[in-house]
């Protein structure tokens, strides 16, 4: 190898998903298994839909999925972990409005044993009182300490405005919601929305024929009812909403933005390009004007976030208090540049390179290929959905990024909250 010779310079023009062997369990559980690795590492996933949206009250389904692993009859949630640890594994859960999961971590010769013990405390889960309370007071604390940071109160009056305070992705838990949750709730969601329905289970790695059979045996304790959940119409708030939080506040958090389009409707790759260049990387317009340029802020962000049955842009970022208005005021000038002037040729292909090289990135390794195919899965799109993004990004014109903008960025159509 000739290390003086500068390697090709190339662009991807396609990126082929693996698509995961599909295999249906007991209950109509399915299984998706991505076995053709190179390691002895194994991951498995179990996605329910027992997110934030499904609650009845605040708090409950995030309590119980923090407590899926508390204990049972005989045994605690820390003889559990130890039990686990004690052959090589890990588990992990995570939440966001529509699923709730359960992570297992594992080598390919130990996976069977971490999975009795996980599956056996999953199935048999009490949500005991000593554990509620310990967990209960943690989350107390931390809430109570995050209730006063001005960027969690613009979160939360955001998400509100956005979507609707009475909608199920809009509800935002307040202190007395922690007087409210108990137990006997979360035991209730738990047999509705774990034991009551299926999961979708996602398994990478190298495991034989009889951890296929855990699997099923394990899917044959699901209730195969479909879960009725009627989808809420989302009203959004526009115009500026200031909240004055205290006199001597140093600092002022922003967030603006509006509901926008999801990931299987015609401007969204598009629309990805110009939000890159507006705020979604480091060298974004947002980030040289109010950072670099005006020294505002460590930092300011745009992002679009998808969900199952909505999704929505934002800005976001925290400023010194006296710099707020003018903040405001320089994104709006970004918003005015975009709507009226076309993006040069240069910016527009480093971006380009910019976002073609995250998706290699973001693609490299069996794991990261099956995050892929669960972005596929739970948002319903082809199989060739990152190939058909990368093509439109390559086809993105800047006349094209001029009528987005004019679309989408215009102040009249956006909420925009304020906390100082």
């Amino acid at each position: 190898m000739n290390r003086k010779l500068i390697p090709p310079f190339s662009q991807p023009k396609e990126l082929p998903i693996i698509i995961p062997e599909r295999i249906e369990l007991q209950n109509g559980v399915e299984l998706f298994w991505l076995k053709d690795v190179k390691d002895n590492a194994v991951k498995l996933d179990f996605e329910w839909s027992a997110g934030t949206k499904y609650q009845d009250k605040n708090l409950v389904s995030s309590f119980t999925n923090k407590l899926l692993m508390s204990g049972y009859e005989g045994k605690t949630a820390a003889d559990i972990a130890e039990d686990i640890d004690f052959y090589g594994g890990f588990v992990q859960r995570e939440l966001d409005k529509d699923h709730a999961g359960l992570t297992i971590f594992g080598l390919s010769e130990n996976m069977s044993e971490v999975f009795n013990i996980v599956q056996h405390a999953l199935l048999n889960c009490t949500f005991s009182e000593d554990e509620f309370i310990k967990e209960h007071a943690v989350t107390l604390s931390q809430f109570n300490i995050d209730s006063e940071k001005v960027k969690t109160i613009c979160r939360r009056e955001f998400n509100e405005g956005v979507f609707g305070k009475d909608t199920p992705y809009g509800k935002v838990a307040s202190v007395k919601d922690f007087d409210d949750v108990s137990p006997s709730d979360l035991l209730a969601f738990y047999k509705k929305h774990y034991l009551g329905t299926q999961p979708t289970i996602f398994l990478v790695g190298q495991v034989d024929e009889d951890f296929i059979e855990l699997l099923n045996q394990f899917s044959g304790e699901f209730k195969a009812d479909p879960l009725n959940y009627e989808v809420a119409k989302h009203n959004q708030t526009k115009g500026l909403v200031r909240l004055k939080q205290s006199d001597k506040s140093m600092q002022a958090a922003i967030r603006m933005g509006r509901l926008a389009m999801k990931k299987n409707e015609p401007d969204y790759f598009q629309f990805q390009v110009l939000n890159t260049i507006l705020g979604g990387y480091f060298g974004s317009r947002l980030m040289t004007n109010i950072r670099e340029d005006k020294g505002y802020t460590y930092g300011i962000g745009s992002n679009v976030a998808v969900l199952s049955d909505a999704a929505y842009f934002f800005i976001s970022t925290e400023v010194a208090a006296e710099f707020e208005t003018q903040t405001l005021q320089e994104i709006e000038n970004e918003f005015e540049r975009l709507r009226t002037e076309l993006v040069s040729e240069e910016e527009l292909g480093r971006v380009k390179n910019y976002m073609l090289g995250n998706f290699l990135r973001q693609s490299d390794g069996s794991f990261a290929m099956m995050e892929n195919f669960k972005n596929i899965y739970f948002n319903e799109l082809d199989n060739d959905y990152y190939s058909s993004f990368i093509q439109a990004v390559h086809n993105t014109k800047p006349e094209d990024l001029r009528d987005l903008a004019n679309k989408y960025l215009n102040q009249a159509d956006l909420l925009t909250i304020v906390v100082c």
